[in-house]
């Protein structure tokens, strides 16, 4: 571990195999070793590493909070040579590092990483590899300080969970919290089929007399069809004998007209011979006649093709002097501009050389006035003779190399621009490359995802398509229930509607209640009181015919209240006496008095205008007889007063007009308003409003259920329609390989260019960079020349100012500079001239190739004109010839005549020949007339014989047409007959038929559905109590065999004590919570709260070491557990870690001695002055206790 809590810097402490026992002084930080542990096991909580949060965990500096670390790391090896853990590796190292994070957007301000043998994981790889290897930080191989103290201290339920967590029972508790839920959904389903059944059961007694006439209408239709069948085969016998006629006559007639075909046949021959005849007589006119005609014909033709050809030639040229005459413009405009320009550049020119001449005349003034002082310098004397030489000399070479530089110079700016041209050229083709290499890495990527999702589409999609199936199929019946569910609701709510309506009207009736009882009704709708029935009149039922007389013989007592018994009546007073509300009557149903009707009555109701008694003509409850007795008694219903008061006398009558006499013969009646009077008996039934309440929350619960079930399901079928569309486009696209190919083939193409091009423009760019290096070393070399120049020159003209006069020298030194500047200026006044000159050369040039071109045009149009002048003389000349030619045709010879007179008689024959065949054509003509009328009939006849054979197969009755059939006016009649039987049971609902089956057979399917969902019910309330039942015998299983354990190491522990672990409730475990009974040796049994402390240590270290046994580890953690031990009972627990640490690995944290004395290896830990924790091993026992200081002695 690193900087983990009072641990600074790196710390690696080796856990070896068995016993190791960990030790220290109170406070030195021992327990932060089993911290480190838990904090690679990964508990969430940071106080169950006694931290307030995981930044605490780092190492804080010590006590002067010095150098504090930023991280603290913690990893812990395993032994993976069984391969317990799922990774092929002997050792297996898990780590955990916390790092601080002082960031704003970390609210956590710190960030906390995993890993698996040195590689990033996550905490859940972290969790699934210890559950797959069976350890926990959470269960009790790792005993904390103060899980000893929380065994003792918690409730005897939160004891029997740590049964429940062993034995897997949150497991059950899922599997029966599913099964209830799937039970519910089940129940729902019930409950919403049953109510669409109830519906369709009320639809298909509506629709059963709808049927009846349905079928016998549908019988009448069959009947009707019958008819009209055979009505169809008597008229097709009547068509096909007329077809049958006409065919006849048809045969006659081709007769007829053959016979006539085979005269005109024999005729046409002799014709034949008169027309062969003819023809020779007028080949002989056309042979005597034909040579000289033919010529003039042709020579006509002739002249005429060409006057056309003229004709043409013509507006050829005309057209062509159009054109020629528009480009003349043109060509006349740009020559003019060019004039412009040209004149523009001359002014140019002539600036520059005036510029010129003026320069050279100053140049030469300048070199004159130089050469003459150099002349009176160099007649000075003889050295400055010589250095005059020598400096003029240099003077040239120096303008030589002047000359040279400034050519290079030149030079070297066209081959950088030339270099800097290529860069762009190549930067520009390395863009296009990327682009291009791009492209083709994106197809590349395309093709591949295409071909990964084109692989699995068929699978997915028939899989798709068959879910979507299921679904739409689920849907369509979920759509029908919830229609027919609306339908319900609309009817249930139609119905409660008039039910409240008649439930205001009985509002209204009690409003004539008086305060007390309608105090007390109100109590009892509300629920506050309990065993009300109701008053007499709201629990009546009574016909109209009676209303007055039953009122009035019933009187105040209709108000009277029936209730359950006298308590409730005795509470309905005490209610009302509370309230101060007035009095009220209560019958109690089980203390009232049936009675019998006296003689007089029963002799009385024996009268043929009694009408019967009183309560006999009212309707209610039977278990109402003895209240409505005291209201009703014997009283006598009767017809009118003239009766009652026949049979008046110890009897009590009441007439129809509710006029009253009573036993003692006083007589009550008068006028009774019975418009305005107020309704007091209702057939109402208040508990058919509460049942139809209930059913349209079922109703408007079942449709809400389902319009949720309906919404999911149209959400999962809008989600596969999405998916199917994406696997669909991926089908119906098969070119989409074919165009990624093809711009595939075109970037390759491309990139092949592109390099070629790269190859070639590098090429050019190093030889240009050679060139320019080449340059740039001349310049360099040029450079130093003129700089080395310069110098002599500066040396000479110091050594020369010493031999002459100061002015003199100055004077040339200033006229040299003049004359260099001159020069240069000269020079570029040159550049500039022969530039323009170039330019007015080319301008020239181009001037004249527009005259040149100018007169060309020009000459062109003249020779068209000239052409247009010829050609009109041409076109006269053969116009004259073609009329001279015409003239000539028209005279013809006479040596044609004779042949004409031939030719004039056999003519006439042939004309009688011609006559004959008209005839004989006209007679044949009729005769196909007449067959074609006959066929013209036919088509009519058959088209009218297939639509009746239609007819009869629409009708769908074989009529056997051998069969004799009635007449046709017969069968019209039945016909008629039928139709008026149909009409009178019109209209018919013929979707009846069809309504009534599908509404049965969807009867028959919501039956079988509810059997299905009653059976899965059954079978989830079998799973239910099959998995309470594994529930309950998984808890004892575990909890024997615990409690087997606990008995065997409390006996261990405390050397021949006795305890046991007993259920509160044994019958219903879960219900209640788990106890710790003991018996220390020498002592009665005990509760755990009864035990002294050491005693309650050793029975929950019993329970650990117990749950241990049942459910191992490789490993077990336990700090400071014999804390509250004496000296015996500890090194009986440290026997016992010894003797289990055979086949698991203990590490113990301790400050006592018998415990380490047991230990295979003892760690110790001290705490510097620092504040330090620090590790030492092979500790010499015999100095813990100076070392540990406080530790009790043994």
């Amino acid at each position: 571990m690193e900087n983990f809590k009072s641990f600074g810097g790196k710390l690696v402490v080796p856990l070896l195999p068995g016993f190791t026992a960990i030790t220290g002084p109170n406070g030195s930080g021992k327990s932060n070793i089993t911290d480190a542990i838990l904090f690679v096991l990964g508990p969430r909580s940071s106080k169950e590493i006694r931290a307030g949060k995981l930044t605490d965990l780092i190492f804080n500096g010590g006590k002067k909070r010095k150098n504090p670390a930023k991280y603290c790391k913690v990893s812990l090896i395993f032994d993976n040579s069984d391969r317990k853990m799922p990774i092929d590796t002997d050792e297996v190292k898990l780590t955990r590092l916390v790092k601080r994070a002082p960031v704003k957007g970390n609210k956590d301000n710190y960030y906390s990483y995993f890993y698996i043998n040195g590689k990033p994981a996550s905490f859940n790889d972290f969790t699934n590899l210890l559950t797959y290897a069976r350890i926990s930080g959470e269960k009790y191989n790792l005993v904390k300080q103060g899980d000893i103290t929380s065994i003792i201290e918690t409730s005897s339920i939160e004891r029997r969970k740590i049964i429940d967590d062993i034995a897997g029972i949150s497991n059950f508790d899922a599997d029966i919290e599913k099964a209830e839920r799937e039970r519910e959904q089940v129940e729902d389903n019930i409950k919403r089929i049953n109510i669409i059944l109830g519906e369709i059961n009320k639809q298909i007694n509506s629709l059963k007399k709808d049927r009846d006439e349905a079928f016998r209408y549908k019988e009448l239709q069959e009947e009707l069809y019958s008819l009209k069948s055979k009505i169809a085969v008597k008229k097709k016998l009547d068509i096909k004998a007329q077809i049958s006629e006409i065919q006849k006559q048809i045969e006659t007639y081709e007769k007829e007209k053959k016979r006539l075909e085979e005269k005109r046949e024999e005729i046409a021959n002799k014709y034949k011979k008169i027309k062969d005849e003819l023809t020779k007589i007028e080949e002989k006119v056309t042979t005597t006649d034909g040579e000289e005609s033919s010529k003039i014909k042709k020579d006509i033709e002739s002249l005429r093709t060409e006057i056309v050809k003229i004709e043409e030639k013509i507006n050829y040229s005309k057209a062509e002097i159009t054109d020629l005459s528009e480009e003349k413009k043109e060509l006349e405009n740009t020559l003019q501009k060019l004039l412009n320009n040209i004149s523009k550049i001359k002014k140019n020119r002539s600036d520059i050389l005036k510029n010129i001449e003026s320069t050279e005349k100053n140049l030469g003034e300048k070199e004159k006035e130089l050469t003459e002082i150099k002349d009176i310098i160099s007649n000075s004397d003889k050295n400055t003779l010589e250095l005059s030489r020598e400096l003029a000399t240099l003077r040239d070479k120096y303008n030589e190399m002047q000359n040279k530089l400034h050519s290079l110079n030149l030079e070297k700016d066209r081959l950088e621009k030339n270099l800097e041209s290529i860069d762009t050229q190549i930067a520009e083709l390395e863009e296009s490359k990327r682009t291009y290499e791009f492209e083709l890495k994106d197809i590349e990527w395309q093709v591949n995802e295409i071909r990964k999702e084109k692989k699995d589409v068929k699978t997915k999609k028939e899989k798709l398509e068959k879910e979507l199936f299921d679904k739409k199929r689920k849907e369509a019946e979920l759509a029908e229930q919830f229609k027919d569910l609306e339908n319900i609701l609309r009817g249930l709510q139609r119905e409660y509607a008039h039910l409240k309506a008649e439930c205001e009207a009985i509002e209204s009736i009690e409003k004539g209640y008086n305060a007390a009882v309608r105090e007390i009704l109100a109590a009892r709708d509300s629920r506050e009181l309990r065993g009300v029935h109701g008053t007499v009149a709201e629990l009546a039922k009574v016909d109209k015919k009676y209303e007055v007389a039953i009122r009035v013989a019933g009187g105040q007592r209709l108000q009277a209240i029936i209730v359950d018994n006298d308590d409730v009546a005795a509470q309905a007073i005490a209610y009302l006496k509370r309230k101060k509300i007035g009095r009220a009557t209560f019958l109690p149903l089980n203390k009232m008095i049936s009675g019998k009707p006296r003689g007089k009555a029963l002799l009385a109701v024996r009268d043929e205008k009694a009408l019967g008694f009183a309560i006999d003509l009212i309707d209610f409850k039977k278990e109402y007889y003895n209240a409505f007795w005291y209201v009703f008694g014997d009283t006598v219903i009767v017809e009118d007063l003239d009766t009652a008061r026949k049979l008046m006398g110890g009897v009590r009558l009441v007439d129809l007009d509710g006029d009253l006499i009573e036993s003692t013969g006083a007589i009550t009646g008068g006028r009774i308003d019975k418009k305005n009077m107020s309704p007091l008996f209702s057939n109402f039934d208040r508990s058919k409003l509460d049942e139809l309440s209930n059913k349209i929350r079922e109703v408007v619960n079942s449709l809400d259920l389902t319009n949720d079930e309906l919404t999911r399901i149209r959400e999962e079928i809008r989600k596969i329609e999405e998916d199917l569309k994406k696997f669909n486009s991926l089908a119906e696209d098969p070119g989409k390989f074919e165009d990624l190919e093809i711009r595939r083939k075109e970037f390759e193409g491309k990139l092949t260019v592109i390099n070629k091009k790269l190859g070639d423009i590098n090429r050019e760019r190093k030889e240009e960079k050679q060139k320019l290096i080449e340059i740039e070393r001349e310049i360099e070399k040029c450079i130093e020349e003129i700089s080395e120049l310069n110098r002599l020159k500066e040396e000479k003209a110091r050594l020369l100012f010493k031999f002459t006069g100061k002015e003199l020298a100055d004077k040339a030194k200033e006229l040299e500079e003049e004359v260099l500047t001159s020069k240069e200026k000269l020079m570029k006044l040159n550049s500039e001239k022969e530039t323009i000159n170039r330019q007015i050369e080319m301008l020239d040039e181009r001037k004249k190739e527009l005259e040149e071109k100018i007169k060309k045009t020009m000459e062109t149009m003249e020779e068209h004109r000239k052409n247009i002048k010829n050609l009109k003389k041409e076109y006269e000349k053969n116009k004259e010839k073609v009329e001279t030619l015409l003239r000539a045709e028209s005279q013809i010879s006479s040596k044609i005549q004779e042949y004409t007179r031939k030719r004039d008689e056999l003519y006439k024959k042939s004309i009688t020949y011609e006559n004959e065949l008209d005839k004989i054509a006209t007679r044949i003509e009729s005769y196909v007339d007449l067959i074609s009328r006959a066929n013209y009939r036919l088509p009519t006849l058959e088209t009218a014989l297939k639509e009746l054979e239609e007819e009869t197969k629409r009708y769908g009755h074989h009529i056997d047409e051998k069969e004799d059939l009635p007449d046709l006016d017969v069968l019209n009649e039945k016909v008629k007959l039928t139709e008026e039987n149909m009409k009178e049971l019109e209209p018919v609902n013929m979707r009846a038929l069809e309504e009534y089956d599908h509404q049965v057979k969807r009867k028959e399917k919501l039956e079988e559905d509810v059997k299905h969902l009653k059976e899965q019910k059954k079978k989830l309330i079998n799973l239910v109590k099959e998995i309470t039942k594994k529930k309950r015998d998984r808890f004892y299983e575990v909890f024997e065999e615990i409690n087997n354990n606990f008995k065997e190491i409390y006996s261990r522990l405390s050397e021949g004590g006795e305890a046991e672990l007993t259920l509160e409730n044994p019958e219903d475990p879960f219900s209640a919570g788990l106890t710790i009974k003991a018996k220390p040796r020498g002592k009665k049994i005990l509760n755990l709260n009864a035990l002294s402390g050491g005693e309650k240590t050793i029975a929950s270290l019993a329970l650990i070491f117990a749950l241990q046994n049942y459910d191992p580890s490789p490993f077990y953690v336990l700090d400071e557990v014999d804390m509250f031990l004496d000296s015996i009972n500890a090194e009986a627990v440290s026997r016992m870690i010894k003797e289990n640490s055979n086949h698991a690995q203990f590490i113990v944290v301790t400050l006592r001695r018998p415990t380490l004395k047991e230990a295979d290896h003892v760690y110790g830990v001290t705490l510097r002055e620092d504040g330090v924790s620090q590790m030492i091993g092979n500790i010499d026992l015999e100095s813990i206790k100076e070392k540990i200081g406080a530790t009790p002695t043994p």
